[in-house]
C-alpha cells in the first residue's frame, strides 16, 4: 500500500506594510499593523531600484550616507538588497532614500506566503482531470519533452519517482546554490503539472513535460527579493512556463520587474489568486503580464477559500486534489495553488502542440477556450471561466500547415512555387537539398512570415545560378526561434528541359 500523509499549512496571514513607491519620487506612508509587524516582510532589508547602473563606488557613497550595508544585486546592479543597522528605521530610510535622484523606488524585501490549504480528508482518484476533459486533450499530446515548466516554490522532492529523469535545472534562489530541503508544496504542485503517467502513483497534466524545481522559500515565507532572483533565473534558464504559487497582498516592484522580464523573454507566468475569500488583490497574481487563477470545487463552483475580485483571469479546480508529496508519498491538499498548476499544466500541452506561439497567443486560448460559469462572461470569482484543457488545444493552431506546390515536377528554367502558412513567433529559412541530403540552393535565410507564411520559386538553379542535374530533390522549410525549431519537406522532380 502506498504510504500516504497530509502536509501541513503554511499559510499565514498576509498585511500591507508600505504603501507602493513610485518612479515619482512620493514619500512612504506608514500603515503597519501588528500582522505586519510579525512579519510579512524582511526586518531591517530594503529593496532598492535604481534609476540607472551605478558604479560600486557611486553606490557605496549613498550607503555610507543612510548607512547600509549591500547584500546582494541583481541585473547588474540595478537592483539591490541592503541592511539596515537598526531595522526600526526602515520607513524612515527608505524615504530619505526616495528623496535621492538616482533612486526609483525602495521597499521592504516582503516576504509571501504558500497559497494552500492542506485537506484532512482523501478521495479515491484524481477527479479534476475529468473535469477539466485532460484524457481528451492527451489524445494529442501529454507533454512535450523540449518543454519545461518552471516550480518556484517550496523545493520539489528529487528523489521522487514520479520526476525521474525529469528535472532540469535545479535552483536554490535562497542560497544561490543547486541544492534545497524538499518541500510537500513545491513537489504538490510540481506533481500537479508533471507526474509522470506510469500506471503507478499520480499523474500530471502534462507528464511528459520538463520540470525545472526552484526553492524560494526559507522555512514558512518566500522573500520577494529571492522571487524575483528565482523568475529571472527561470527565464534566463529557458524555462516555458513559469508557476508561482504563492502570493502576498504587497505589491513589490522588483517582483513585477522580473515577471515583465520572463513574458517579454516567452515565459507564461501563471500565479495563485490566493486563499482567503477575499477581494482584496493579491500579487504577484494582480500583475498584468501573469494568468490569475481561483478555485473551483468539483462541482464548479468557487472553492470555499478561494478569493475573487476584479484581477481573477480563469477558474481550475482547487479542492480536494491528488498529488506528489516529499518521502515517495502523496497528498490531497485545497487551495489555488493546487489550482494554478493546473492551469500552468494546460500551458505546457499548448505550447507542446506549438512552441512557437508567444505568452500573449497562449494566453487568449486558454482564456477563450474557458466553460462559462457564474454570470455570463466574464466575472469575479470565475474570470473568464473555468478551464478546458480539451477545448484549449481544439483551439491551438498548429506551427506549420501542409507544403502547397503548384508543380512536383519541373522543368529546369521553369519556376516551381511552394508556399507553407505557420502561426506562431518564429523566422524562417528555405533551402533545396539534393537526394543525399546535401544543399545545392537557399532561397530565404531567417527571415519573418509574410502574411502568415512563407512563399518562394525555384527554377532548378544551384546557389551559383547553375542548372541542377535532372534528378530528386526537396524543398525544405525551416522555422526557429530561440528554444527550438521545426522542419518540412517537400518533393520534387527536375526533368530535363
Amino acid at each position: 500500500m502506498e504510504k500516504k500523509r497530509l502536509a501541513t499549512s503554511i499559510l499565514a496571514s498576509v498585511a500591507m506594510a508600505f504603501t507602493v513607491f513610485s518612479s515619482a519620487h512620493v514619500q512612504a506612508t506608514e500603515q503597519l499593523n501588528p500582522q505586519a509587524i510579525q512579519g510579512n516582510y524582511e526586518k531591517g532589508e530594503l529593496i532598492i531600484h535604481f534609476e540607472r547602473l551605478l558604479t560600486k563606488a557611486e553606490r557605496e557613497m549613498i550607503y555610507q550616507k543612510h548607512e547600509l550595508t549591500e547584500k546582494s544585486t541583481l541585473q547588474n546592479g540595478l537592483f539591490v538588497n541592503v541592511m539596515i543597522e537598526d531595522h526600526h528605521k526602515l520607513k524612515e530610510v527608505a524615504e530619505a532614500l526616495m528623496q535621492e535622484t538616482e533612486i526609483i523606488s525602495a521597499e521592504p524585501n516582503y516576504r509571501m506566503t504558500a497559497e494552500y490549504k492542506p485537506n484532512d480528508y482523501y478521495y479515491s482518484r484524481q477527479w479534476f482531470h475529468s473535469k477539466i476533459n485532460a484524457p481528451y486533450a492527451w489524445n494529442r499530446t501529454r507533454g512535450n519533452s523540449q518543454l519545461t515548466v518552471a516550480v518556484i516554490d517550496g523545493g520539489v522532492d528529487m528523489g521522487h519517482p514520479e520526476f525521474k529523469g525529469r528535472l532540469v535545472k535545479p535552483y536554490n534562489a535562497v542560497t544561490n546554490s543547486t541544492t534545497f530541503p524538499p518541500d510537500d508544496h513545491g513537489t504538490h504542485v510540481a506533481g500537479i503539472i508533471g507526474a509522470a503517467m506510469d500506471g503507478t502513483g499520480t499523474a500530471g497534466v502534462a507528464p511528459g513535460v520538463k520540470i525545472m524545481p526552484i526553492n524560494v522559500f526559507d522555512g514558512e515565507y518566500a522573500e520577494s527579493y529571492d522571487i524575483s532572483r528565482a523568475i529571472i533565473y527561470a527565464a534566463d534558464q529557458g524555462a516555458d512556463v513559469l508557476n508561482l504559487s504563492f502570493g502576498s497582498y504587497s505589491y513589490s516592484s522588483i517582483v513585477e520587474y522580473a515577471v515583465n522580464y520572463a513574458y517579454k523573454k516567452g515565459a507564461v507566468i501563471v500565479a495563485a489568486a490566493g486563499n482567503e475569500s477575499t477581494n482584496q488583490p493579491l500579487y504577484p497574481a494582480s500583475l498584468s503580464s501573469v494568468i490569475s487563477v481561483s478555485a473551483t470545487n468539483s462541482k464548479d463552483k468557487i472553492a470555499y477559500l478561494s478569493n475573487y475580485g476584479r484581477y481573477i483571469n480563469v477558474s481550475a479546480p482547487g479542492e480536494g486534489i491528488l498529488s506528489t508529496v516529499i518521502d515517495n508519498a502523496y497528498a490531497y491538499m485545497d487551495g489555488t495553488s493546487m489550482a494554478t498548476p493546473i492551469v500552468s499544466g494546460e500551458a505546457a500541452l499548448i505550447l507542446s502542440k506549438n512552441p512557437f506561439l508567444t505568452p500573449n497567443q497562449v494566453v487568449k486560448i486558454i482564456y477563450s477556450s474557458t466553460r462559462d460559469l457564474g454570470k455570463k462572461g466574464w466575472d469575479s470569482y470565475y474570470g473568464m471561466g473555468r478551464i478546458d484543457t480539451y477545448q484549449a488545444l481544439k483551439m491551438t493552431p498548429e506551427p506549420m500547415g501542409n507544403i502547397s506546390l503548384s508543380s512536383t515536377q519541373i522543368k529546369a528554367g521553369k519556376n516551381v512555387r511552394a508556399g507553407l502558412s505557420v502561426r506562431g513567433s518564429m523566422r524562417g529559412s528555405v533551402s533545396i537539398e539534393d537526394a543525399n541530403g546535401k544543399s545545392v540552393n537557399t532561397l530565404i535565410r531567417s527571415q519573418l512570415p509574410q502574411k502568415g507564411g512563407f512563399v518562394v520559386y525555384w527554377s532548378g538553379k544551384r546557389q551559383d545560378g547553375s542548372y541542377v542535374a535532372p534528378g530528386e530533390y526537396r524543398i525544405v522549410f525551416r522555422v526557429a526561434d530561440n528554444r527550438q525549431s521545426m522542419v518540412k519537406t517537400a518533393a520534387v522532380k527536375v526533368v530535363q528541359k
